[in-house]
């Protein structure tokens, strides 16, 4: 698929399109509010829940410097997608299995900081914009894009957002994730992080100093994205996300 810029949707208002890229609580005054779930139960622990009004899965692009499926593919594929929806969810419940164990020790914080509350179907790419490793750690700045239909109260505003960046900084001591995890699932059934422990997430990483934005490195390298064709709003029924890439092997979604 050709390396294309995900269109913003000329019938979004602005606020809605700030809050698609800072992913912060969505106010809509133009196309009405948001409507907001109600808190979900405890997850299933025999098959993997998506939180109460969420439809979302994950597509990772591979590239030169990152592999989806190697065993550093594998840790962050599941801490991301699992942190995503844990902070919709508000609780590491909702993360794959060992999500908690493999997090830093200020996770149900931080998961409360980034809560969004929104009732949305949502397909999100990733892909690798820079990493620094030595022999027992990792930094990686990941460029985060996608698009999402949101339930506002005469229907659904569909949308994408422009790149932000993401980091995550772990340890890679002790026994390494498994390689090569792919499927047709949304989610893996075991605990696929191995001992590999997370020390930094940031979901809206900060700019660095003295160079081009983060946001702008993430625009300068499209390949991968897709063009979406515009939506008309309100839409009756959300737009469905796309198949999980690489995926998860077993029993999921």
């Amino acid at each position: 698929m050709a390396g294309r810029k995900l269109v913003n949707y000329q019938c979004m208002s602005a606020t809605t399109l700030r809050a698609l890229n800072l992913l912060v609580l969505l106010t809509l005054a133009a196309c009405g509010s948001a409507t907001i779930p109600s808190p979900p139960t405890t997850p299933s622990t025999t098959e993997h829940q998506q939180p109460r009004g969420i439809d979302q899965s994950f597509r990772w692009i591979t590239t030169p410097e990152f592999d989806p499926l190697s065993s550093e593919g594998t840790f962050v594929r599941a801490y991301v997608e699992s942190y995503e929806l844990a902070r919709d969810g508000i609780g590491t419940g909702w993360g794959y299995p060992g999500f908690a164990d493999a997090s830093p020790p200020d996770i149900d914080m931080m998961l409360k900081l980034d809560q969004l509350g929104l009732s949305f179907t949502s397909t999100r790419y990733y892909r690798m914009l820079s990493r620094q490793s030595d022999s027992i750690s990792t930094r990686i700045t990941l460029c985060r894009y996608g698009e999402s239909s949101i339930r506002q109260e005469d229907g659904w505003e569909h949308g994408a957002w422009p790149p932000q960046p993401v980091l995550i900084a772990f340890d890679t001591g002790g026994s390494p994730p498994p390689e090569g995890e792919r499927g047709r699932f949304r989610a893996p059934t075991t605990d696929v992080f191995g001992d590999w422990k997370v020390t930094e997430f940031d979901l809206l990483a900060d700019d660095i100093a003295g160079q081009p934005t983060l946001s702008q490195q993430c625009d300068d390298n499209l390949t991968g994205l897709p063009t979406l064709p515009a939506e008309p709003y309100p839409r009756a029924e959300p737009v469905p996300p796309l198949p999980p890439s690489p995926g998860w092997p077993g029993v999921g979604l």
